[in-house]
């Protein structure tokens, strides 16, 4: 499965491992399975990045609905 994030990011979720904020930096963390590589996705403030995380968590939630 894919997940687009924005308008360019395209994320491949059979490789992810986890996605989560960043607590120190307003910034959003991919973590592949080989916990060696980490995509981290800037924002202009936590405010922003907070937005996204929940709009990404909402997306996978109705995505797990759809397959279910």
């Amino acid at each position: 499965m894919w997940l687009k994030l924005g308008d360019t990011e395209v994320i491949n979720l059979d490789y992810v491992s986890t996605i989560k904020k960043n607590p120190n930096n307003p910034t959003i963390e991919i973590i592949y399975h080989d916990l060696n590589n980490i995509k981290s996705l800037p924002f202009r403030s936590s405010e922003d990045r907070d937005k996204a995380y929940k709009a990404i968590l909402e997306n996978l939630a109705r995505m797990k609905l759809f397959f279910e």
